[in-house]
């Protein structure tokens, strides 16, 4: 095929699916199964067969340990009936990651990277009480996945998801749970209690829902702030996308991150108050949550960082923000911390035993999120100090993270182009 034929090919629909296919092959895929994933206390053993099996993987695909920028995706499963919690795990995996050990044999003094401080994009999510232990990691350089997000971004566009009656839904669901409490006495006389707060949870979650749906950032939104795309720009820099979601009110603004020696303390504190202004606002929501949440965090670090003390993604989730999110907001791991079993057994028999027995997961594993994502902006000396942003996110739809988003958009897109050629 002639060159001009070939660029013209590679700007048309089929071309860009054909390179997020090319691409989406050359992910790193390793699952290590029967090395029950676990904090710092797993046994010199696993730890030793879990380098081995993730260097088998990566040579059979013939893979080397990433150099530069790296996506990385965790989906853990415990089958421990005292399993620790997923961001323990995840910072021992981390670590496994890196430096190779004494014992694995391999051609390179790492394992998936140098550092972790390589890593721009994170997701993490545990799922406990599984039959088998299972860790299952994605990996693909952060040049590969801001294409990706940009291929997403255009079959979300010719795709046309965007609703513009959901705002409209969303509103409404926190408006009928309003009305709800502000009628309360009369609705219990008419009622009943029992009944009241039948209704109360009913609203509560729907409201939940709706209002945790759009504290998201999208794919669209996402591939806006990285500055990479040319239509976006013309209506808005991407500083100001950023600005926009940063201010968007149902996230947490918490500033930049430490970066002098002994500025730890007032970042923690900053994180504190954030989240009492935040419930101060929405407490009357949000308490008791009803549904599952994931936290999603978007970081722009100060241009003057030194690399030295760059933070690593998982340090900011693990160090800073789990510990005084998770007791803040009462956060479950998992959604079936959110329904009341012996409950279903009297009003619905039938789903109760589609549960089983031991329905729930291990009862040590309820704090926690059901999934973190934390996505790294560049640097930018235009607009001043960094600053990190996060977000309770809903996470009750079964859609994932933001990486597993981008490919069910991209698959669904070619479907619908698919159907067009027919």
């Amino acid at each position: 095929m002639p060159l001009k034929s070939t660029r013209n090919f590679l700007q048309t629909d089929e071309g860009q699916l054909a390179q997020y296919r090319s691409r989406k092959s050359r992910r790193l895929h390793v699952a290590v199964h029967d090395v029950e994933p676990q904090s710092k206390r797993m046994s010199e053993v696993d730890r030793d067969r879990f380098q081995a099996e993730v260097l088998a993987g990566m040579l059979m695909r013939k893979r080397m340990a990433f150099k530069g920028s790296l996506a990385l995706r965790i989906d853990l499963s415990t089958s421990s009936k005292n399993p620790p919690q997923a961001h323990t795990i995840a910072k021992n995996i981390l670590d496994l990651l890196a430096a190779r050990r004494p014992n694995v044999k391999g051609r390179e003094a790492c394992v998936l990277y140098k550092d972790d401080k390589q890593i721009q994009a994170l997701s993490v999510s545990c799922r406990h009480g599984e039959a088998q232990p299972l860790t299952m990691l994605e990996a693909r350089p952060m040049s590969a996945m801001l294409k990706d997000l940009e291929t997403a971004t255009e079959a979300s566009r010719q795709l046309e998801l965007s609703d513009p009656y959901e705002d409209d839904r969303n509103d409404e669901w926190v408006k009928s749970l309003k009305d709800h409490f502000k009628n309360e006495e009369a609705l219990r006389i008419r009622l009943g209690d029992a009944t009241y707060d039948a209704f109360t949870k009913f609203y509560r979650h729907h409201a939940q829902r709706a209002l945790l749906s759009r504290s998201t950032v999208n794919v669209s939104v996402l591939h806006w702030m990285y500055g990479q795309s040319e239509v976006a720009s013309r209506i808005f820099a991407p500083d100001a996308w950023v600005e926009l979601i940063r201010w968007h009110g149902v996230r947490l603004e918490v500033g930049e991150l430490p970066i002098a020696k002994g500025t730890g303390d007032a970042f923690k504190a900053r994180i504190a108050s954030a989240i009492t202004d935040f419930k101060t606002r929405w407490n009357w929501l949000l308490d008791p949550l009803e549904i599952a949440v994931a936290l999603e965090v978007v970081v722009r670090p100060n241009p003057g960082t030194p690399r030295g003390v760059l933070h690593d993604l998982d340090n900011i989730v693990r160090d800073y923000l789990l510990p005084q999110v998770v007791p803040a907001f009462d956060t479950v791991s998992d959604q079936r911390w959110t329904i009341d079993f012996e409950d279903l057994k009297q009003t619905a028999p039938e789903l109760a035993a589609a549960w089983g027995a031991n329905p729930l997961p291990p009862k040590g594993t309820r704090s926690g999120v059901t999934r973190y994502e934390v996505w790294r902006l560049p640097p930018s000396s235009e607009s001043g100090p960094g600053f990190v942003s996060a977000a309770l996110v809903a996470d009750i739809d079964a859609k994932g993270g933001l990486m597993e988003q981008m490919d069910d958009l991209v698959e669904e897109w070619s479907t619908m182009l698919s159907r067009k050629r027919l």
